[in-house]
């Protein structure tokens, strides 16, 4: 019971080592502002505290009395500003430091005003210490801590009450004149005190409270490192898929994890004379030639609910119906269609760019299959792959390297034309063999050729 008590709490206030560099370094940023926030907050209740004390004048009758009251705000005014005029100072080693100052600071105001208080009002009964309401004003600086998302704050401003209030009982207990009783309606109402409540009471109410907050910034942390992650996944996600599957991969991430059969279209596309083309160019002119291509590419395909599967080279792989096929018959054929139409309209908006500032014409060719595969994440231990493997996929590259022999920049194969609805664009080319395979299959191109 103890082993577990103790691994909770040391997973609450040992949350931030879970955090990566990047999240802590975010999190020291929301704790300065937090702590600015917290210091600004202070005058508020300073404000409130100055019209505590006014509102009491009548009950004061001693010079001493308001030299206490608004000698205390005054030094808790004072504190807060140099507490202020530190956090926004911009590379100041006192930041993180002061913050135990100034709760240190908070919390001895408190205890001499009740001790002066004591001294004014007490009439010689050190039970006065104890029983004093005076007592709440220590939830403040306690309270303070939640703006910022640090258990060491909590646990010091705790550690501080612990130290005045028990520092109350002893002196009360070393006095003569402290009257201890049972008698509840002599305790609440009179100057007698019950020492096992006062050893107890308050202290579990201040820890409760303690807990509370510190809980409150568990979660907040842990809400924080939770949406990170999904945001962190989202943004690999996005890389690969289009923004309506990550919302759905996200809401269920074991569909990548399942291997299954299924049937998917698949797209494959190449640069036409890409080898060429690139001995012309130095690495870095190629670097952003391809990361150019690539950006324009991915982004008609996701416009269309394609999945990008991986790039080799110059060449893309991408799939329709992954990880989630499509329950209308045809879509993911469909979808792929219009995503090869739109690389080649977007290749031609390009292709003129590239003429205006004299550069060459790119031309790519795209072959699209559909039919059964087998997707998962395929690989070892220390690296997996979320891909398709299968005779649809190698088909489709062979569809596509039969662009050359076509003479077209778009070919697909009989059964995606049926699943498109036998659309008459499209130009029938019988008894085509694909390189590597026995029988001939029937391809159809694409008779505007962009």
């Amino acid at each position: 019971m103890f082993r577990s008590i103790r691994n909770a709490i040391y997973s609450v206030y040992c949350i931030r080592d879970q955090f990566p560099r990047y999240m802590s370094d975010l999190l020291t940023e929301e704790e300065a502002m937090g702590a600015l926030f917290a210091v600004r907050f202070r005058y508020v209740i300073g404000i409130a505290l100055l019209a505590s004390a006014t509102a009491n004048l009548s009950n004061i009758d001693t010079i001493w009395g308001y030299l206490v009251n608004y000698i205390a705000i005054g030094m808790y005014f004072l504190n807060t500003f140099v507490h202020l005029h530190i956090l926004k100072q911009k590379d100041s080693r006192w930041k993180t430091k002061y913050d135990y100052i100034s709760l240190f600071v908070d919390n001895v105001l408190i205890t001499m005003t009740i001790l002066n208080w004591y001294w004014i009002k007490g009439h010689g009964n050190p039970n006065f210490l104890v029983k004093t309401p005076l007592m709440v004003f220590y939830l403040l600086p306690l309270s303070l801590c939640l703006f910022q998302y640090r258990f060491s704050l909590v646990v010091f401003s705790f550690v501080c009450f612990l130290i005045s209030y028990y520092s109350f009982i002893v002196l009360a207990l070393h006095d003569p004149d402290a009257i201890a009783s049972l008698d509840w309606y002599s305790y609440v109402l009179g100057d007698e005190i019950i020492l096992s409540d006062a050893l107890v009471s308050k202290p579990v109410i201040y820890l409760i409270l303690a807990f509370a907050i510190s809980y409150a910034i568990f979660r907040s942390l842990r809400m924080l490192l939770k949406f990170a992650a999904s945001e962190t996944q989202k943004t690999t996600l996005s890389r690969y898929f289009s923004p309506d599957l990550v919302s759905e991969i996200v809401s269920d991430p074991e569909v990548l994890g399942r291997g299954k059969r299924q049937k998917v279209t698949v797209l494959f596309s190449d640069i036409r004379g890409f080898t060429q083309f690139s001995e012309l160019l130095d690495p870095e002119e190629l670097s952003i030639f391809l990361t150019e291509f690539r950006r324009r590419m991915v982004r008609v395909i996701f416009q269309n609910k394609g999945s990008l599967d991986k790039f080799i080279g110059d060449a893309v792989m991408v799939t329709f119906g992954t990880p989630l096929p499509s329950i209308i018959p045809g879509e993911d054929s469909m979808n792929a269609v219009n995503a090869a139409k739109s690389m080649l309209e977007e290749l031609k908006t390009w292709n003129e760019e590239r003429k205006s500032i004299g550069q060459v014409e790119i031309r790519i060719g795209i072959g699209i299959h559909t039919g059964e595969v087998f997707c998962g994440s395929i690989g070892s231990e220390e690296r997996m792959e979320y891909t398709v493997i299968g005779d649809t996929v190698n088909t489709a590259s062979r569809i596509e390297s039969a662009c050359k022999q076509i003479g077209s920049p778009l070919i697909i194969s009989e059964l995606v034309w049926n699943e498109i609805g036998n659309p008459s664009e499209w130009v029938k080319n019988e008894g085509i063999l694909l390189p590597g395979r026995e029988q001939k299959i029937n391809l159809y191109a694409i008779q505007n050729h962009f």
